[in-house]
This record gives C-alpha cells, structure tokens and sequence, in this order.
C-alpha cells in the first residue's frame, strides 16, 4: 500500500483531481502555481513533491470538494450560505442598517476583530432577503492558505472549469456576467487582504450588476469599498431596570445560549444585573459571551463573572472548539512585528486615550503614532470613539486583556508603564491652570476621559512609593476633583501622598496641601482647611512663592468664613489681595474682589457687596474664564434678587446657566437664586423645583455648606407658600447638616429661618390652618460645598446707612418712613411679620426711639425718608 506522501499516492490524486475539474496538466500546473513539467513529473513518479505544494495540493483538494458540496447549483438556485447551527439574537436595528447599505454600495466590507460576529451578520442579513432575488454565492477563505489559490477557490464555488487557452479571471467574469443578478459572500478575508482586493477590483470592473460583501478583521483599502464596523451587542447600563437589561442584545444572546447548554436554566433564576454586568465586562462580543455561556450549569453567574478571563481561555469542552486566546491569536498574526509590540504598550491605558497620549507612551514621534494609530483602527483591534475635534480610542476589555498578556512577555513592560505614568503626571500639572482658563470645558472633557488612567498613575506612584510623582499628581488635580465634585477622592489621595512624604517641607508638600485645604474646605472640614493651610502658607513664605500663598490665603479666609470667624475671613481675603495686586495678577485680583464682596454680602451691605460684584465680573470678562465668569454671576443675583431688580436677576442667571454645564457646585449655586427669584414670584412649584435641583446639585458634588444654602431657600419658599410643615422639616434638616459640618454661618441663617417659621406658627390663630401649595414636598436633604450668602433675598437698591443701622434694618426704615404698615414691608422684603416686629424692636432699643413715629422721623433726618427708590433699568450682561 502506497504512504499518503510517496510519488504513486500524490499521482494518483493529481490525475482524479483533473478528473473532478476537467483540467489539463498545464491547466492545474498554473492552479497550483508551478510549472507544467513540474505535475508531468509528479503524476509520472519521477518527482517526489514537496511539503509545501503538497499542502496547497490538499488546499486545493478541499475547495473542489467543497464546491461540489456547497454550490448552489444549476442558475445558483437558492443561497450558498452555509447552515446555522444555532438561531440568531438580537441585532435588528444592525440588519436594517446592513440591509440598506447593501442597497446602495457594490462593495461592502464588515469589519471587526475576531468574534464580533461579522460572519452571523453577514449570513442573517443575505438570508432575510435583504438583495432580493440576487443570487447569493458564499466563499469561505479560511481553508484557502495560500494566496494564488484564492481565483481557484472561486471557481471551484462557482463549478467554473479551466478551458484551455482562457485565462481563469475570464471565466470568473463570465460566470458571474451570466443568469442573473449576483453577489459574492467573501468570508474571513484578513489574510488574504491585498489579493481580495485585487480580485474583487477586477470582478466589480467587469461585471456591472455584481455585488461583493467581504466580512475582515483588516480593511481592504481599495476604492469604492465602503467599510462598515460590526458593533459589540447592546449591553444594557449600570442603572439599567430589569426590563432593559432583559431587552439588551447581549443578555438575550447569552440567555439563549445557557439554555442550550443547559435546557433547564432560567433568566428569572439569576439576578438581572450579575448577567448584565457579565456582558459588559465582555464588552458585548458575541463570542466571548457564547463560550462564558458554556459554563452555566457548571459555576454560577458571580463565579463566571468573577473567573471570565481564566475561563475565557480554558481549553475547548469538545474537539475543534474555540478559545478566544486563539481567536485573537489569529489576528495578532497578521500584524507586523513592530505593531504587535506596539499594541501590548497601548495595552497599559486604563481608559480611552488621545493621539497625543500614544506618542508619549510609545515615545515616538507624531507620525509614527498616527500611523500605528491607524494600522491598528484598520485590523480592528482599537475601538475609534469620534469627537467634534480629537478621535479617542480605546481598546475593548477582552482585547486590552489579551495585549496585556503579550506585553508580560516582552521587556518593554516597566519602562512603557513609567512612560505612562510620567506623561499622565504632566496632563494633571497642566490642568490646574488649564481649568481656570477659557478652554475649562475642553479640558474637564479631557480629564473625565482620562479618569481611569490618572488613578492608575497615582496607584502605580503609590506602588512604586514615588512620593514625589504621587504629590505632582494629586496636587495638580485639585481644580478638577472641585469642578467634578470628586472631592472625597481628592481628599483621599492627597492625604495618602502627604504620609508618604512625612516631614519634608518644599514647594511639592506646600502645593499638596494647600489643595488638600482647598478641597477640605469644599468638603465642610473647616477647622482641617484652616490648618492644612496655615501649613502650606508656612513653606510658600520662606521659598517666597508669593502666586502660592494667594490661594492659601484665599482658603484660610473662606474656611473662617464658613466658620463665622469674621476677622479671620476678612484677613486671609485682605491678604490674597495684598499679594495679586503686588505680584500685578489682575484675573487673580478679580477672585480677591469677589471673596471680600461676600463679606460685605455677609455684613447687609448690599449696594457695596453689588458694587464689588460687578466690578470683580468687569474683570473676569477681559480673561473669558466661564467658570469665573458664571461664579461671578451667581453672585451677583444673589444681591439683585435681594435688592429685588428681579428682571435684571432673571437676566443673570440665564447666562450663568449657561456656562454651569457639568460643574455641580455652579448647577447648584444658579438652581438655588433660581429658586428664590421664583419664590419671590410666587411660582411655587418652579421655586420647589429649582431647590431640589441646587440641592442634589451640591450632594453629588459633594458641598455641605452650599447643601444648606438651598435647604434653607426651601424651607422659607415652603414658610411663604403656607406649608409650614414642610418648612419647618426642611430648616431643622438644614440645622442639623450645618451643626454636622461646623459652619456657623450657615447655623446662625438656618436657626434664624427656623425662628420666624415658628413664631408665625404660633401667631397664628388657634384652629386655623395654613393653605398647603399644590407642589410635592421636597425630601430632607443631607451633604455638599462653596459659594456665598443666604438664598433669602429680599430689599431695595441704593439705599444709605446710618452708623448702628444694619443694611436689613435701613431697609426696614425706608419702607416704613415710605408709610408701609408691618405687613407690606414684610411682603415687599420677602420676610415674616413677626420677623420685621424683631427687626423694629431692635431698631428702638438701639436708637432710643419711642415707636413708628420717632422711627419714621430718624429715617427722614437720615436719609431713608420719602418713597422707596425705585428699581434701576435692567442690565444685559
């Protein structure tokens, strides 16, 4: 008997093999590449064939059997799609997309990286009908090995024989030109790219009605292909409710198929979100979640989710099974060698990353970035997220955790990771000015992007005990963690990095906590922002950096005034701005005028407080800084709506609003004078909403003070809408968050609140009831941080004061010397009547007058006599 290998066996197969195709030697000489003489001597025995044209020999062997299997017959009746083995998932809105695109395009390519799904999609979609009567002929080219196979391949699908003296791309051309309307299923191109390429350039040229659908992991990179990304299944969200998460392609594909596995398992026997959360961490590739789905019935849901990478690449359950290792591996491949290298590197970002964020990491130059960038975009393995003006990219969980693997196997491992870290170190540094620019809405975008990857610089810093890239880090981000309400986190690092440096006193420990005050302050820890920034006033006074020291400054000044130390306030601000006029910062002399604004907001003086106010915004407008600028605003509304030029209010916080997008403590701080401007409208349930806006705003940002700022607005708006329930609920909540958080200020305005509400209470007569608005009760709030005076407003502009005369109580004055009784000046100053009888009581016992009469006659000697002034023309900002 003859060996598989020896000359009588490979003879006998090239003489049936001619047979099968009607082919002369020459013909098949030219199928397999060599020469006519070479089969001659072969068929003869005279020459043992070698092992590389004996495995395309058996290639060969394989697609005519195939062919002869699979075709579609006579006039290609019916598809040529092979037979699914399982029913398709999900995927509608996907197929309706395909189907159109088919419609309208001669050439289209699905790409994506292995087990994607490109090959299902491609099959469902052309077995729906989405060509109509098009007859359909399905090429796989997985078995086709060698490339000047791939026309042979072809024809043996299409039963075209080789005639003598035709060349085969004619034949090819005129079988698809005959019978009708065709379109070629090329399947799994990747390694065949440029060939495919070729040939489907050629075919196209000829053959006017034909179609050609190529499904790749690589694009093909010819013109008119039309390139059409095969996206991860739907995953449903974090916050997803059951009915979404079982609506979601991914979970339906993985219910689907544990049940096969195991018939008797049940979606409603398995927490919702452990399954949802199992899809996402596969990234919603079909593949990946088809083969965790084999093990149901085996380890529970928490066990598969927690072991998905080792199980994930465990060996097959049955023969010819697949690992998604292997899957990948195959892709890996086709890169070159410096692409595979660089694709582990890219594997150390934690999230999605920028061109500019490759080169550094790579260390190499622009192009050569943005050319493995793209080698990379094209064989699948990044994941393009397109913006308005940079692309991010990132690379798919499974995917990531693949490279990481081939990463480990090289050296470049400590030295890409520091790359990484060092480049991430300098993006941090260069946001603490960057956020307080004109482009903080950019570079918020930025950081929020880079969120994963700036935790994984600092826990590596912490790792590798690198005090110095630790305290550089965290300290440059402290305009960031207050922009996005991370201040909690914030916190937490700095602190980790200041135990870490111990005693040490220089410029890095002075930056670390002067934003560990900062953010201490934020957070209503008063009394630890005051110490930490003393400390960092400590080492900026002998190294004599003097920009540093105004916003340590600037903290001890607002942490006092949250603790109602008024003298310590007005010296930390006097003291800010002592130092930006000498070093001539004029942006920074703009936020030195508007903190010693508040403290005139904070002492009455409201004409002086607006004065301020308006003249530190002037400033801020020649820098364009929106943060800044809408800080600025909301501080300034809050002293028009207390003077009552409400229009001129409304116009303010209109642009305010504008500018506050993604910043929860300026959200917070325009929701709540958008409250009290339409409580003093009486739009009850606006003033309800606007409230619990700026409350929740100030929760997830993490401001207690400013928490009990919109708190104590609620409770009044509730107070004046006659629902003292609810008033009285809301400023106790108020009065236990500012005990709670030590700010005193906040204490004296909430208890102050609280009395009036009760002592109307108690005037009221017995048996009568308060009328209860038609809006929902607001909820007691607890926890968020940092703006300025209360949400109460209420008075006139330009208005004297006497010495031992408070602005509220000249405010008193002039509408009672205007001749108003207690109950108008009370409506007209947004207070209770038993708060403007105190507000009288004082007035006579601090000036020695005898009641209305005498009051109304000091008024007049002093200026507050006649008709209240009236309201200034508003002011377009």
């Amino acid at each position: 008997m003859s060996e598989p290998g020896s000359t009588d066996s490979v003879g006998m197969r090239l003489k049936e093999l001619r047979r099968r195709l009607g082919m002369s030697q020459e013909q098949l000489a030219r199928r397999l590449g060599v020469s006519f003489a070479t089969v001659n001597r072969w068929e003869s025995g005279r020459t043992q064939i070698s092992a590389k044209a004996a495995t395309a020999l058996a290639e060969l062997e394989a697609e005519v059997a195939a062919g002869e299997t699979g075709a579609a017959g006579p006039g290609f009746a019916g598809t040529a799609l092979p037979a699914a083995r399982s029913g398709f998932v999900g995927r509608e809105r996907e197929l309706a997309e395909l189907a159109q695109l088919l419609g309208q395009s001669r050439l289209v390519t699905l790409i994506g990286p292995g087990g994607a799904g490109k090959s299902r999609l491609a099959a469902e979609v052309l077995s729906r009908g989405a060509v109509g009567d098009t007859d359909v002929v399905f090429v796989g080219l997985e078995q086709v090995r060698y490339p000047r196979t791939l026309a042979s391949a072809l024809a043996s699908r299409l039963q075209v024989h080789d005639q003598q003296g035709t060349p085969l791309i004619a034949s090819l051309r005129a079988a698809l030109s005959a019978g009708g309307k065709k379109l070629l299923l090329l399947d799994g191109a990747e390694r065949l790219a440029d060939q495919v390429a070729e040939l489907a350039g050629e075919l196209l040229d000829a053959v006017p009605e034909l179609r050609i659908m190529v499904t790749s992991r690589v694009v093909l990179g010819m013109p008119g292909e039309v390139c059409w990304t095969v996206p991860p299944l739907a995953c449903p969200s974090v916050a997803a409710g059951a009915a979404e998460i079982a609506g979601s392609d991914a979970v339906q594909l993985f219910i689907a198929r544990a049940s096969e596995r195991q018939p008797d398992f049940r979606a409603t026997d398995v927490a919702p979100h452990a399954i949802a959360e199992l899809c996402r961490r596969l990234d919603g590739l079909p593949l990946a979640i088809e083969l965790i789905a084999g093990w149901v019935g085996t380890l529970s849901i928490r066990e598969i989710l927690q072991q998905r990478a080792v199980l994930l690449d465990s060996e097959p359950a049955k023969p010819g099974g697949r690992r998604l290792a292997d899957v990948l591996q195959v892709s890996y491949d086709l890169l070159t060698a410096e692409q595979q290298r660089r694709l582990a590197m890219l594997s150390v970002f934690a999230g999605s990353f920028r061109l500019a964020d490759v080169q550094a990491v790579l260390g190499v130059d622009g192009p050569t970035a943005a050319a493995t960038v793209r080698a990379l975009v094209d064989s699948s393995w990044l994941v393009v997220a397109r913006g308005a003006e940079q692309n991010g990219f990132s690379l798919l969980e499974t995917i990531a955790t693949f490279a990481a693997l081939q990463l480990e196997k090289t050296q470049d491992g400590p030295a890409v990771r520091r790359r990484h870290a060092l480049h991430f170190a300098s993006v941090a540094a260069e946001s603490e000015q960057e956020l307080a620019g004109p482009d903080a809405t950019g570079w918020a975008a930025r950081l929020e992007a880079a969120v994963a990857d700036l935790d994984l610089t600092m826990h590596w810093a912490a790792e590798q005990g690198d005090a110095d890239l630790g305290l550089s880090v965290s300290s440059g981000l402290w305009r960031w963690w207050l922009f996005s309400g991370r201040l909690a986190v914030g916190r937490d690092w700095l602190a980790r990095f200041l135990a870490a440096a111990g005693d040490r006193r220089d410029e890095d420990t002075g930056r670390a906590y002067c934003a560990a005050a900062v953010l201490a302050a934020e957070n209503g820890d008063y009394g630890e922002a005051v110490r930490q920034a003393e400390l960092a006033m400590a080492i900026f006074g002998p190294l004599d950096l003097k920009l540093r020291m105004t916003l340590a400054a600037t903290v001890i000044g607002s942490a006092n005034r949250y603790l109602g130390n008024h003298e310590g306030a007005r010296r930390g601000f006097e003291r800010a701005m002592e130092l930006r006029a000498g070093l001539g910062d004029r942006r920074g002399t703009s936020v030195a005028i508007n903190n010693l604004a508040l403290l005139e907001l904070d002492d009455g003086d409201l004409n002086r407080a607006q004065e301020l106010f308006e003249q530190a915004l002037a400033i801020k407008r020649e820098f364009g800084e929106q943060r800044s600028i809408a800080i600025g605003l909301a501080n300034l509304a809050d002293v028009l709506i207390r003077t009552s030029q409400w229009d001129e209010a409304e116009t303010v916080l209109a642009e305010g609003a504008s500018l506050a997008a993604g910043n929860p403590q300026l959200i917070g701080a325009i929701a709540c004078n958008q409250g009290a401007l339409a409580a003093h409208r009486r739009d009850w349930a606006l003033a309800t909403e606007r409230f619990e806006t700026a409350i929740a705003a100030n929760q997830a940002g993490g401001h207690p003070h400013d928490v009990v700022e919109a708190m104590i607005g609620l409770g009044r708006m509730h107070a004046q809408a006659g629902d003292q329930e609810a008033a009285v609920g809301q400023l106790r909540a108020a009065i236990a968050l500012a005990t709670e958080i030590g700010s005193s200020q906040r204490l004296a305005v909430a208890e102050a609140a609280l009395a009036e509400v009760t002592s109307e209470q108690a005037a009221r007569p017995a048996g009568q009831q308060a009328g209860r608005p038609s809006v929902e009760r607001a909820p007691a709030a607890t926890a968020s941080a940092a703006r300025a005076a209360p949400a109460a407003p209420a008075a006139r502009a330009e208005i004297p004061r006497p010495k031992n005369v408070t602005g509220r109580q000249a405010e008193v004055l002039t509408l009672l010397a205007a001749g108003l009784s207690n109950k108008q000046i009370a409506a007209e100053l947004y207070l209770s009547i038993a708060t403007v009888e105190r507000h009288l009581a004082t007035i006579y016992r601090n000036l020695g007058l005898g009641g209305r009469v005498e009051a109304a006659r000091f008024a007049m000697e002093n200026g507050l006599g006649g008709p209240p002034p009236s309201r200034p023309k508003p002011v377009m900002l």
